[in-house]
């Protein structure tokens, strides 16, 4: 993220997650999102509404590992591939 003359201002959340799909944000997103997956599971993450599952995910985060999504504001779903866990999520 490159510094300019505009304040920022960041939220974080930290929605479960476990082998059952669930929402992990919702629309109305400022358009930048950090999500860092905090379990020890992989993180199957779905741009949208619908169910997240192994066959329909648009991003998969391994463990403990985090990816910057630009550009999308809508809702987020997520599953795990095992376990349960949070995901950390953090938008500007």
């Amino acid at each position: 993220m490159t510094a300019s003359g505009s304040r920022q201002s960041a939220g974080v959340t930290r929605p479960p997650t476990s082998t059952t799909s669930a929402a992990l944000a919702t629309g109305g997103g400022r358009g930048t999102r950090y999500v860092f997956n905090d379990s020890a599971g992989k993180l199957y993450v779905l741009f949208g509404t619908g169910t997240a599952s192994a066959t329909n995910f648009s991003l998969l985060i391994p463990t403990q590992t985090g990816q910057v999504i630009e550009g999308f504001g809508g809702a987020l779903q997520g599953i795990l591939d095992t376990g349960t866990g949070s995901a950390q999520i953090t938008e500007w």
